[in-house]
């Protein structure tokens, strides 16, 4: 039955085009958690507690828009369920954890024209293996921030990459700076898909730089993120000297 009740939630929502709702619902599993009322009778409705396990890359994506989605998903069930057979009370979304695999050893730097990333990259790697509680892993998130930064520097000459007017791209701004420069340098419909690959992936990595400095997780997903936010941020680089090099 909450098959069939994911399935038209999923339906509502593309209705009501809230593609966030979407990627949650389709890149998801749904663990159900039912407990009776005390003093039940044998007739009445399950409660029912509603818990999606979802791709860490569309939690990510998608992270500050999770109390909002949580709402929608929480009226949407409630309003298509059959009340003599559930009760849906809450709804909960994590991240799929089964499915975050990366191990220290596997990650290494690029190397790059520009000594001092090439240093931060190797600083950061060696952090991320000995880090062991939550001050460590927001120190993960800071560190990757500063990387990201000093790469927007690096690449950026507000001089030949002009943003609009609305756009900030002063100090501080990496992701303005790098999507900028992203722009500039694959211009045309010949790049358009490589121009939306390469601006997803400073956004991801973005969020999981963001996502270092809430210290609600448990130690283990804390340790994943952080793993997350370090691979995303050298993918960068190599993403950026790639284009660099074009």
């Amino acid at each position: 039955m909450i098959e069939k009740l994911k399935y038209l939630v999923t339906e509502i929502c593309k209705k009501n085009n809230d593609i966030a709702s979407i990627e949650i619902l389709e890149n998801s599993e749904l663990d159900t958690s039912y407990y009776t009322t005390v003093n039940a009778s044998p007739s009445s409705a399950i409660k029912c507690r509603l818990k999606f396990k979802v791709n860490p890359t569309f939690y990510l994506k998608n992270e500050d828009q999770l109390n909002r989605i949580s709402g929608v998903l929480l009226y949407l069930f409630q309003k298509v369920e059959d009340k003599d057979e559930t009760n849906i009370t809450d709804v909960e979304i994590k991240p799929d954890y089964d499915k975050i695999t990366v191990l220290n050893s596997q990650i290494s730097i690029v190397e790059t024209k520009w000594s001092e990333l090439n240093n931060l990259q190797k600083n950061l790697i060696e952090n991320m293996k000995i880090a062991s509680n939550s001050i460590d892993f927001q120190n993960i998130g800071n560190s990757a921030r500063t990387i990201m930064n000093k790469l927007a520097i690096t690449i950026f000459d507000k001089e030949i990459h002009i943003a609009p007017d609305n756009i900030k791209v002063s100090s501080g701004n990496f992701k303005n700076q790098l999507h900028t420069y992203i722009k500039h340098n694959l211009g045309g419909s010949s790049n358009k898909e490589l121009r939306k690959f390469s601006i997803a992936s400073i956004e991801f990595a973005e969020k999981s730089i963001d996502l270092m400095n809430v210290t609600t997780h448990k130690l283990d997903a804390q340790k994943h993120f952080a793993e997350i936010c370090v691979i995303s941020t050298i993918s960068v680089i190599g993403l950026i000297k790639a284009v660099n090099d074009l």
